[in-house]
């Protein structure tokens, strides 16, 4: 008995799908893989550009790190020179000082937000840079008057020492309502094989 009901609802819904027409089927969605990049490329923050929205949060606003916090150190090789960008929520100033083959750049922020405390591993490509590393200072403890201020010290080191010097430097606000500070360097002298790690 419980066959013969079954049977003839399997019926009544086939002649019903056979009455509509043809069953549709889609092939499911299948997400795009992103292409990949190609050595070199970077497919990272633009300066001054706003970030594209995630799309697992749409609408969500993006939280702001607190004022006086370093929120990005961002890099791009130029034609054989660099740029390196140093980001904060609000205005900050930046002073610069050779020691050896290291440049540092003073800010007066008070804290290293996100992963600005990792290396910028900049070697492996074409520039006069190989490193940029942010760390918090203190006032005092054996410190020159002219490093004597507390903040972040960003040392930028050349891959040759003979290319170690001052940047170019510029500070605005950009588009996206972050503040930078720019640093521009020219392109740096050939490095000896020997010479090199």
């Amino acid at each position: 008995m419980h066959m013969r009901r079954a049977l003839l609802l399997v019926m009544l819904l086939a002649g019903s799908a056979a009455a509509q027409g043809p069953l549709r089927t889609t092939a499911p969605t299948q997400k795009k893989a992103p292409a990949p990049h190609r050595e070199g490329d970077y497919g990272g923050v633009i300066p001054g550009q706003a970030p594209k929205a995630d799309a697992g949060t749409p609408g969500k606003p993006k939280k702001l790190p607190a004022p006086g916090t370093l929120s990005w150190i961002g890099f791009d090789a130029k034609e054989g020179g660099a740029e390196v960008f140093l980001q904060s929520v609000a205005p900050f100033t930046a002073s610069q000082r050779i020691e050896g083959a290291t440049l540092i750049v003073h800010l007066d922020l008070t804290r290293l937000g996100g992963n600005t405390w990792r290396p910028v591993e900049t070697r492996f490509f074409d520039n006069p840079l190989a490193r940029i590393t942010a760390r918090p200072v203190r006032a005092g403890k054996g410190r020159t008057q002219a490093a004597a201020g507390s903040g972040i010290d960003v040392r930028i080191a050349f891959k040759n020492p003979t290319d170690a010097r001052e940047a170019t430097m510029r500070a605005a606000a950009e588009a996206d309502g972050m503040y930078y500070v720019h640093l521009s360097f020219p392109a740096g002298t050939a490095v000896e094989p020997s010479a090199r790690r």
